[in-house]
């Protein structure tokens, strides 16, 4: 007797492996990148949400394991070329030792090899899963200063409508209780990330309107922003009226998480006053449960060829970056002899005691000069922190090498303004970031930027580039983060001024002391007005 045919569906469990399968082997291809996302989650409280993503990435795909199943699968090639693409963008972040654009174009990979693998049907049925990945990457630091701007001026503007009076130097504010500094875990770039994840994964499950949707998450976003602004507000009002004894120390972080909590609580329950629950299970690809049961699949055998085979070939897409960058991780190349001094000129002489005991702080340099010069009676620092072939626990770009410690970490110094500030060498435009720092007894203006190879530049994607250029062009590897600063006299603007007259005439001589060729006719720095 002939037996009945067998069905030519996959099993719902077969096709969540498959999925998991190829996730896996990016990972796994890529595992120093990925484990760099991991380590940025278990360091810094502002991505602790990325814990979250795999977790709700495997609990979409299973739950999408039947209308999976009923896809047919047809390997995509074409696909490999977005693979290499993504590949040739990871290359490009891992020799600069840029890890944001190495860490999104590795997620990128998983959707363009489940298409290579499994075909577009499976991308297109698991396009939010795919995209909801990306919640994965470490990234919005550059949100923390415009955040923490607002969350002052909201603070500062609500206690004087109090009645309290306030007195207010940038990020800091003194009130008759005490003082107060909004530092960057008062940013409320917590709350915007892990408010953005949890809307956007709430709001994909109680809706089924994109318009609804998008509304949604707006609003979730609005509210996580004006709650972190409310937050700091009644904890310096609690703090205020309760003389200190309150609000202060770990109780910050206490009652922050738990009106947090709250927040998120009435938001999830706004939400779910306009949910739209369809009748019935809607398919993974949009389309109609029960066409979809109809759609033929070919043969398990034969589709598990064309899937083992479209694997084969993505993965070795993807090895080839690898290794290239293998090929290209000699070691690095470096100037023989150590950093060369300053030399000082026109009219400026070197002297031992520094511009002031504040000094900014830099994360394992290779070497450090710090030496100073004085003229007019007027006294400017340079410290110099030099780096080599970025490594990930030194290296030119991180945003660990900064002018003060993050979170109030230094109890003597808080920097209270930056900006950036623009000067014209010759026909070259220089920016050069600004800051200033106020001390128990003096004010700091100091100007700082990166030097690679010769390019001055305030931008670390910039100078990341030029790294890596650099070193596939075979230069010298060395790179600096370079700081000039003084300290402020009676008249205001006397700090900006004296610096731009340094640099007019040291800056060659600092170029020369990181290894680039002076010019054969010194050319003058002349500033122009500053863009905050």
């Amino acid at each position: 007797m002939q037996q009945p045919a067998r069905s030519r569906t996959w099993q719902p469990e077969r096709s969540f492996a498959w999925v998991v399968a190829v996730l896996a082997v990016v990972v796994a291809i890529f595992w120093r990148t990925s484990w760099s996302m991991v380590e940025l989650w278990n360091s810094s409280g502002t991505y602790s949400h990325g814990f979250l993503i795999l977790p709700a990435f495997l609990w979409l795909v299973w739950d999408r394991r039947h209308a999976l199943a009923r896809l047919p699968i047809r390997p995509c090639w074409f696909a490999l070329f977005a693979l290499a693409a993504m590949g040739l963008v990871w290359l490009l972040g891992d020799l600069a030792s840029a890890a944001l654009p190495a860490q999104i174009a590795v997620v990128a990979m998983v959707p363009a090899a489940v298409a290579v693998v499994l075909g577009v049907s499976w991308a297109r049925a698991l396009a939010f899963p795919l995209a909801f990945l990306f919640f994965a990457v470490p990234f919005g630091d550059s949100l923390v200063p415009v955040m923490m701007d607002w969350t002052a001026d909201f603070t500062v503007a609500a206690l004087k409508l109090s009645g309290v009076p306030v007195y207010r130097d940038g990020l800091h504010f003194a009130i008759p209780s005490g003082n107060w500094s909004v530092v960057d875990s008062c940013s409320g770039i917590r709350y915007l990330f892990a408010c953005l994840t949890a809307a956007t994964l709430y709001g994909w499950i109680v809706y089924r309107s994109t318009t609804r949707r998008l509304l949604f998450i707006g609003c979730a976003l609005v509210i996580a922003v004006v709650a972190n602004w409310i937050r700091a507000y009644a904890i310096v009002m609690l703090g205020h009226l309760s003389n200190n004894r309150i609000a202060t120390g770990a109780d910050h972080l206490v009652y922050g998480w738990l009106f947090f909590g709250v927040i998120m609580t009435i938001i999830f329950a706004l939400g779910a006053l306009w949910r739209e629950d369809l009748p019935g299970e809607a398919a993974a690809d949009g389309s109609d449960p029960a066409s979809a049961r109809e759609v033929p699949a070919a043969p398990a055998a034969r589709e598990s060829r064309r899937s083992f085979a479209a694997a084969c070939a993505a993965a070795l897409t993807m090895l080839i970056w690898p290794l290239v960058s293998l090929g290209t991780a000699g070691e690095p190349h470096r100037d023989p002899g150590s950093i060369g001094d300053i030399q000082p000129r026109a009219g400026w002489v070197r002297v031992e005691e520094p511009a002031t005991s504040w000094q900014p702080r830099l994360r394992n340099p290779a070497a450090l000069l710090l030496q100073s010069f004085e003229k007019d009676a007027r006294r400017v620092s340079v410290q110099l922190g030099v780096f080599y072939r970025p490594t990930p626990d030194s290296k030119l770009t991180t945003s660990s090498n900064r002018l003060l410690e993050p979170d109030g970490a230094n109890l003597h110094w808080k920097l209270t303004q930056r900006g950036v500030a623009q000067a014209r060498r010759g026909g070259e435009v220089i920016a050069v970031s600004t800051g200033m720092l106020v001390g128990r007894d003096a004010r700091v203006v100091a100007w700082h930027w990166y030097w690679v190879d010769g390019t001055l530049t305030t931008s670390p994607t910039r100078a990341a580039l030029a790294q890596m250029l650099a070193r596939l062009r075979g230069h010298s590897e060395r790179s600096a983060w370079v700081a000039v600063y003084t300290t402020e006299g009676e008249d205001m603007a006397s700090a900006p001024l004296v610096l731009e007259v340094f640099l007019s005439d040291m800056l060659d001589s600092i170029d020369q002391a990181l290894g680039a060729p002076m010019p054969a006719r010194p050319q003058r720095l002349t500033a122009v007005p500053a863009q905050d």
